[in-house]
């Protein structure tokens, strides 16, 4: 089932709203954050004024989350710029997610500090004779839903002792690229930062997400995001993370931070 599709098929609810997520789109027992994440944010979205736009996210990954799930959204907060709606999704095991999004729009301001360039070495974006990247065995089945051109030295489950990632990553459905919700949707595709100084495969959790959007409508070209994932902690089974995103033209639209659970 393609993202598109499986966004067809959510069902409106009296709180939200429902969908069953299939395994095309798991990680393990539970789904992959980014659909989850993406699910929050349409029940969300819902509730809002659609000239205010996405600018954070924090989100919680409490628990298992696949199968039949139900997205209840609440409006915490509507003030005369900003909005702030809570969100929980919750499946067959309870609670999967808990996420609180703030819409605002725009105004002017005196200050203008710009966000990081993305990296020359990765640039430009892909093109038709890419070569795309080939996981290992064992990695999550939503992979299979997206392309990667890795652009960053060490492979996850390597043993390299690298734990910064950057990839070229993108839908490969046509149509599910140009879904409103696509970019979230993508956003956690990395592996954890960690995963190339880890020699083999290993579980892996992601804890919980703050997402800022820097731009009001993120736009690329044929599907492309660069995502880069870098690890500055693990220790005691837990890796901490800063991740970016840019453009097809280097554009920062996206700069996060993660906390991930590891079991190895």
């Amino acid at each position: 089932m393609s993202l598109s599709d499986l966004f067809d098929a959510v069902e409106s609810t009296d709180r939200g709203l429902q969908v069953e997520i299939g395994p095309d789109w798991t990680q393990g027992r539970t789904s992959y954050g980014g659909v989850t994440a993406a699910l929050c944010l349409m029940a969300a979205r819902r509730l809002v004024d659609e000239r205010r736009p996405l600018r954070s996210a924090m989100i919680s990954f409490v628990g298992p989350s696949a199968g039949q799930v139900n997205v209840e959204a609440e409006v915490l907060r509507e003030g005369r710029t900003a909005s702030s709606v809570h969100t929980r999704l919750s499946g067959p095991s309870g609670i999967g997610a808990d996420a609180t999004f703030t819409f605002a729009a725009a105004r002017e301001s005196n200050l203008n500090l710009a966000p990081p360039a993305a990296p020359a070495s990765a640039m430009p974006f892909p093109g038709p004779d890419a070569t795309p990247m080939v996981f290992p065995g064992g990695v999550p089945s939503f992979t299979r839903q997206l392309e990667f051109v890795w652009k960053s030295d060490g492979a996850p489950f390597t043993g390299g002792g690298q734990t910064r990632e950057l990839s070229w990553v993108r839908l490969r459905d046509l149509k599910s690229r140009a879904h409103k919700l696509s970019l979230i949707a993508l956003a956690d595709a990395l592996p954890p930062a960690v995963t190339p100084a880890l020699n083999g495969a290993a579980p892996l959790s992601s804890m919980t997400w703050m997402i800022d959007v820097l731009v009001d409508t993120p736009r690329t070209e044929e599907g492309w995001w660069l995502l880069e994932a870098s690890a500055d902690h693990a220790r005691d089974g837990y890796s901490t993370q800063d991740m970016t995103i840019w453009n097809a033209h280097g554009e920062c639209v996206i700069k996060a931070r993660q906390m991930v659970a590891i079991f190895a």
